[in-house]
């Protein structure tokens, strides 16, 4: 099987190409400039795999939590992919991505992810390794991220926390494994993107000034 991911969850784009046997990675230095480049980076990783997009098997993109404008370009794009070629799209969220990690290193039992969002709150999820199933994610209060034992923070340290950055080969063996639930068809597509959205800062003042 072979697959192209991309994550633009953050101001950098990561974007990784592989197969039952080995894969290929590459950041992308996007910022701002995401929706303008998608199609290059694409072509790019592909190149660097020796593939092209009519030799991929699969398609996934990164859920989040995150840059808002990044997961809806990316979710956007990859989705209008799928439903113009017919080939199947697996959505990855980050908590599973990191639960995973977690798990080749080692670690069992519970565990705590956090993952700060907009200027004062944090997603929260729980898990039991290694199983990278996790509860729902909750909004917390970001003051309460470093209150607990087992806690990681997703590309995030602060007091009490754990910084966790996600490994790419945890994302190959997510992705091998079929794990990750996977759509096919018009309906099922529309519902991978997106898992985590919430307001913006812009809207949420917007609203309470209406």
């Amino acid at each position: 099987m072979k697959y192209l991911f991309i994550d633009a969850s953050e101001n950098s784009t990561y974007t990784q190409v592989g197969n039952e046997k080995e894969f290929k990675q590459k950041t992308f230095a996007t910022d701002r400039n995401f929706a303008a480049k998608i199609t290059c980076i694409c072509d790019e990783i592909l190149q660097t795999a020796g593939l092209a997009f009519k030799d991929l098997d699969l398609l996934a993109v990164c859920t989040g939590p995150g840059s808002l404008t990044g997961l809806r370009v990316a979710g956007a794009f990859l989705r209008t992919s799928a439903m113009l070629t017919g080939k199947p799209l697996a959505g990855i969220n980050l908590f599973e991505w990191s639960l995973q990690t977690l798990a080749n290193q080692g670690k069992t039992g519970p565990v705590r992810l956090v993952m700060p969002t907009l200027i004062d709150k944090a997603f929260e999820v729980r898990a039991e390794l290694p199983s990278v199933a996790h509860s729902q994610p909750e909004l917390i209060e970001r003051s309460e991220t470093g209150k607990e034992a087992d806690t990681y923070g997703i590309r995030f340290n602060s007091a009490g926390i754990i910084e966790l950055t996600p490994d790419p080969i945890a994302l190959h063996q997510l992705i091998i494994s079929g794990k990750p639930a996977t759509a096919n068809g018009l309906q099922e597509i529309l519902n991978i993107l997106p898992m985590y959205v919430i307001p913006s800062q812009a809207e949420r003042k917007f609203k309470e000034a209406t």
